[in-house]
């Protein structure tokens, strides 16, 4: 591990100045020419100033990591150490050790699996995995977008997938997340199930605080057992545990597959990065090498995974290795080489991405941390990875559907089968005198309650319903005078949400006529109800 000597020294031996006293024993783990696997280094650690106020500072003990087999303490090897979850896409670590990609590239990988074999030392909470990186013990972490926003733990220096269908949102007798409102929604607490949760509730701008009502829980399984146990009207959680949810009668209301809001990334220590730059460097391109194997050979990576061992951790064994990981891959959408190399080099739709978080976050009460979001990102690594000619992969990954590096292909998208999924609350806009063109203020409503949602959620289809006023005229307006303002005050809202990069195929245009007792009208009460576009999320089949 590459964490500073002098930190080393500071935190674990405050007052010596013996070098030797300082690489000698559990510390020897930190030294990038660790000599034993031994567990480490068990220091008392401040987090960083940089953590959330939500993350109080804590003591550490990092649990051992797990070694590969091709692992020799005695070669002078540097170590890096990467803390991860059981999650299908997070597996390239698995296999680069199996594989020794990690020693072809210089240096020997260490795992921490969270929550691995139900042994209490790598039960490792939220707030430690934080201050971990935070303090460079670890040189990386793998967590979601949104982690990084409401903690900033590190730097963003890869973009590991999208998740396409595995994190959900499953309620009881709730049609629309309008319904949500006086509802009770379980979750675990501090993960991206919260995370999910905010974000919905904010697309109908509705208050977790004082619209529904929260039940977080200590874990997803702990979520879906108050859900199931009548505790909880709705619950948030990610596959396989969330399937459980069926069992009390709950229906999937909303997954990633449609709102595109959770996204895998590489963490790395800032520690590290300053220190052992070429080291970072060096993972990173072991990283895209594992990648690139794992589409042009599937099944002697699957194979490697399940080798890794721990297999009730990870649902990847030996017999089925092919069939399970290719199960846990389906519903994420991986980003290779090319997909990071065009997000790092427009890094605009990934800031965006994390301030939204931080809003969402911020306005659910959580506080969130003062720096700027522009930080969290370093592009330098990939973009060095994607010069190399030899780490281009030939294939695709399983899911191809990363979205934010390509337009999203809607063919063979119908709307036949659309189901209303949230009214939005945005529906009166103003328009300029005489004309269907928006006023700035409307522009500005359409940027906070539309451009956000439509922008990260692929899967969703936007039906825009304009309404035009029908007032007394000699000679009479005919329906057709009035439809026509109507679907052109929809086209307006369409256009400008276009001209903000939303796909035209995503819309649907249609125009209303005010009720019979609404025309011919001369009450400017009557008259200004019937002035409203109604926007309107859907999902469609495929």
């Amino acid at each position: 591990m590459q964490m500073d000597r002098t930190r080393v020294i500071f935190i674990a031996i405050v007052g010596l100045a013996l070098i030797v006293a300082c690489v000698a024993g559990a510390v020897t783990m930190f030294s990038n020419n660790a000599a034993t696997p031994t567990p480490v280094a068990q220091v008392a650690t401040t987090a960083a100033t940089t953590a959330s106020p939500t993350r109080p500072s804590t003591n550490l003990q990092s649990p051992e990591p797990i070694w590969g087999p091709n692992y020799d303490a005695n070669d002078g090897l540097p170590t890096y150490i990467c803390g991860a979850d059981a999650f299908g896409s997070y597996f390239t670590l698995q296999q680069m050790q199996m594989s020794g990609i990690d020693k072809a590239n210089g240096f020997h990988l260490g795992i921490v699996p969270f929550a691995l074999d139900g042994d209490p030392k790598y039960e490792i909470s939220e707030e430690q995995r934080t201050a971990l990186l935070n303090s460079g013990i670890w040189d990386c972490l793998l967590t979601t977008l949104d982690s990084v926003a409401l903690t900033s733990p590190g730097v963003i220096t890869a973009i590991v997938d999208e998740s396409a269908g595995a994190d959900q949102l499953w309620g009881r007798n709730i049609e629309t997340i309008n319904d949500m409102q006086g509802k009770r929604i379980a979750f675990s607490r501090g993960s991206v199930g919260e995370y999910f949760v905010y974000y919905t509730l904010s697309i109908a701008q509705l208050s977790p605080r004082s619209d529904v009502t929260l039940v977080p829980q200590d874990t997803v399984a702990d979520a879906i057992a108050a859900f199931n146990s009548g505790q909880a009207d709705a619950v948030s959680g990610w596959e396989p545990d969330i399937y459980d949810a069926e069992s009390s009668g709950g229906l999937p209301l909303l997954s990633s597959a449609q709102l595109r809001i959770v996204i895998d990334t590489i963490v790395t220590s800032r520690d590290s990065i300053q220190n052992q730059p070429d080291l970072v460097q060096n993972f990173h391109n072991a990283w895209f090498a594992t990648l690139k194997a794992q589409v042009e050979d599937f099944d002697t990576a699957a194979s490697q995974i399940a080798a890794w061992g721990h297999n009730d951790w990870s649902f990847v064994y030996p017999e089925t290795a092919s069939t399970d990981f290719n199960a846990w891959l389906e519903s994420v959408a991986q980003a290779d080489l090319g997909d990071n190399a065009f997000v790092m080099r427009d890094m605009r739709p990934i800031i965006d991405r994390l301030n939204i978080a931080r809003r969402v976050w911020a306005a659910s009460d959580v506080p969130v941390p003062s720096d700027t979001v522009d930080n969290l990102v370093n592009p330098g690594f990939v973009i060095r990875a994607a010069e190399q000619a030899s780490l281009q992969p030939n294939g695709n990954p399983v899911n191809n559907t990363f979205s934010i590096s390509q337009q999203l292909d809607l063919s063979g998208v119908t709307t036949s089968a659309s189901e209303t999924l949230v009214v939005l609350p945005c529906r009166t806009f103003t328009f300029l005198p005489e004309s269907t063109e928006l006023t700035l203020e409307s522009r500005r409503i359409l940027d906070n309650c539309v451009v956000p949602t439509l922008s990260q959620s692929v899967g969703l289809f936007l039906k825009v319903v304009g309404s035009s006023a029908w007032p007394a005229n000699n000679p009479p307006y005919t329906e057709t005078d009035i439809l026509e303002v109507a679907e052109g005050r929809a086209q307006s809202v369409v256009d400008y949400l276009v001209s903000k990069g939303i796909d035209p195929a995503r819309f649907i245009i249609e125009a209303a006529l005010p009720p019979e007792d609404h025309r011919n009208t001369s009450d400017a009460n009557l008259q200004a109800a019937d002035r409203y576009v109604e926007l309107t999320l859907i999902t469609v089949g495929r």
